[in-house]
């Protein structure tokens, strides 16, 4: 049953945070400081009387580049947009189906990958961030989520959300660690994971939490990456964390065609 609790919360990452009608304003990215990006979309997932939270970005003035874990079967999805800084939110919700980037195995088998587009019902006048130049590979990315935790005692995770908008830069790093751990101790997961083309973030005392899956990882106002999950789903700052990679050729193109 351990093994069990453990793979639930990989393979729902971040989103599973029941929202509050007092947040903690303590609670934040680690070592995360307030920040202000326009084009980060906060998503909400109602299901059934309770809600949980996401991240997302307008990558146009129509589409939300987001994880698609953060989709839940009956769920309905509302992105928070604001348009000027100091304007109210505005929340709106997304009546389109999903677009998930899918492909085939070897077998002819349909497989998902942990990207998803959302269409708006009519265009934003927020200008978004820019796609990826893939020449370059940033070897530190800013993180941003709405997600929180501070860490308990023993740095165990504490779900959590913060009403600001916080963002941290974390460094690009060797995945092989985070493969060897999934391989080692989530079983299940690897088989899912390992064909999925992600990059990994890792820098002392600055990680994800729960709440931030979908967000942007940006570099100089292009965005690389989409937060995925969690190295260490259980205490914070021990594993590296991973992004989906938006300078894989597959996803570059299926973003393309989707979005034109």
């Amino acid at each position: 049953m351990a093994g069990m609790a453990h793979l639930m919360l990989l393979l729902s990452l971040c989103i599973g945070v029941t929202m509050s009608t007092v947040p903690d304003l303590q609670k934040r990215i680690i070592r995360g400081k307030p920040c202000e990006r326009l084009y980060h979309v906060k998503l909400r997932v109602a299901d059934g009387g309770t809600s949980t939270l996401c991240g997302g970005s307008l990558i146009s003035d129509q589409w939300i580049l987001t994880a698609a874990h953060c989709l839940k079967p009956r769920g309905t999805l509302f992105a928070n947009l604001r348009v000027d800084p100091d304007g109210p939110v505005q929340e709106v919700q997304i009546t389109s189906e999903p677009v998930i980037y899918t492909d085939k195995d070897d077998n002819g088998n349909k497989r998902s990958h942990d990207v998803m587009l959302l269409q708006l019902p009519v265009p934003s006048a927020i200008q978004p961030v820019a796609l990826p130049d893939c020449e370059y590979h940033p070897k530190m990315v800013e993180i941003a989520g709405h997600g929180a935790t501070t860490g308990g005692p023993n740095d165990e995770r504490k779900p959590s959300q913060s009403p600001t908008l916080h963002c941290a830069d974390i460094e690009v790093v060797n995945c092989e660690d985070l493969k060897n751990t999934l391989q080692k101790h989530f079983q299940e997961v690897y088989p899912v994971k390992v064909y999925q083309h992600w990059f990994c973030g890792q820098t002392p005392n600055v990680d994800i939490c729960y709440g931030d899956s979908g967000g942007g990882v940006v570099y100089e106002d292009k965005i690389y990456g989409i937060i995925s999950f969690l190295g260490d789903p259980k205490r914070v700052c021990r594993k590296a964390a991973a992004f989906m990679d938006l300078c894989s050729p597959e996803y570059a193109k299926w973003i393309n065609q989707t979005i034109t």
